[in-house]
């Protein structure tokens, strides 16, 4: 390529309003909620990352945080719109400098993961210390919440990973397995049938069920039901999965639940029974996916982590092997 050809290549290109250092400032300001503790982070005066935001709110032409001494910095309509657009130019620029990089220090950058309400306790705190331990350049970020929500913000590039059961995941995504579980009928310890060593459901088709109201965990159970000719008699509804094995508890009802090493004691200090059911359901896998597109490095690096916590996974979720 030639000058001339360069420069009517610079030409076409679109020049940028702003300096990734005054994106780096703004998200560090929205995280922070306040102008100092961005500063602290980033290792900067209070001046600089103020001075950083007002030229990029000039140049932009937006007022992207409502300031105030007593409340810090709050972003605006604008600001919340630009925040994952900035937050995407971040991590392309981390990419960008660990593309040429062959070593492990050179995968960096951050990994937006979303998880099922259910499964976030038992799967985010191993997976956040096998990442620090193997990619310290790698962070993690997450959300929890229902599927629904999860696969809107895959779709919209909000979200790199979502880990959830194989219920309503679309076929396109790209998946792995981390271990297998399968739908178990709780009763209080009080019931009849809670000395059993396995249960048909038609046992329970004329009781009160509780339940677990949420979109996946809702549809597997409805379809279980309906595979053995039960309409079940559904008392109470909740999409807390505490607050539905208290009901159990207390004697209001029954309900299916995923298998899991838990402890039978509720929060209120009863305790209930989880009985496999015959003839047994089909197991459900916990997958860790994604929408179909080549993996950064730093999210395989990710995946890679989750599938080394296979075996906890599987002592966790009360698999059984054969």
């Amino acid at each position: 390529m030639d000058t001339r050809e360069a420069l009517d290549l610079s030409r076409r290109l679109p020049s940028l309003p702003f300096t990734l250092r005054q994106i780096e400032c703004f998200l560090a300001v929205a995280d922070s909620g306040s102008i100092s503790g961005a500063a602290a982070a980033l290792h900067a005066s209070d001046s600089a990352v103020s001075d950083a935001l007002t030229a990029m709110e000039r140049a932009l032409g937006a007022s992207l945080f409502k300031r105030q001494r007593s409340r810090g910095a709050t972003l605006t309509s604008d600001g919340l719109t630009i925040l994952p657009l900035a937050r995407r130019i971040v991590t392309d620029g981390a990419e960008l400098t660990a593309s040429v990089g062959r070593e492990q220090s050179s995968i960096v950058g951050p990994v937006r993961i979303g998880l099922i309400n259910t499964l976030a306790s038992l799967i985010l705190p191993r997976l956040l210390i096998a990442t620090r331990q193997n990619y310290p350049g790698v962070h993690i970020e997450y959300r929890t919440g229902d599927l629904g929500t999860m696969l809107s913000a895959a779709e919209g590039a909000e979200l790199d990973l979502v880990v959830t059961f194989d219920i309503e995941v679309p076929p396109e995504y790209e998946r792995v397995a981390l271990t297998t579980t399968e739908a178990m009928l709780v009763v209080s310890e009080e019931h009849p049938l809670a000395s059993r060593d396995s249960v048909d459901l038609s046992e329970v088709a004329e009781e009160p069920m509780i339940m677990l109201d949420i979109a996946a965990s809702r549809t597997h159970t409805l379809e279980i039901m309906s595979s053995r000719g039960i309409t079940p008699r559904i008392a109470h509804r909740t999409a807390d999965y505490e607050l539905c094995r208290a009901l159990v508890g207390r004697g209001l009802g029954y309900t299916l639940l995923m298998r899991r090493n838990v402890s039978p004691e509720t929060w209120d200090g009863r305790r209930v029974v989880s009985l496999p059911i015959v003839p047994a359901p089909r197991p459900v896998e916990v997958l860790v996916a994604w929408p179909q597109n080549p993996l950064p490095p730093r999210v395989a690096a990710v995946v890679d982590c989750a599938k080394q916590l296979r075996g906890e996974m599987m002592t966790s979720l009360g698999d059984r092997p054969e």
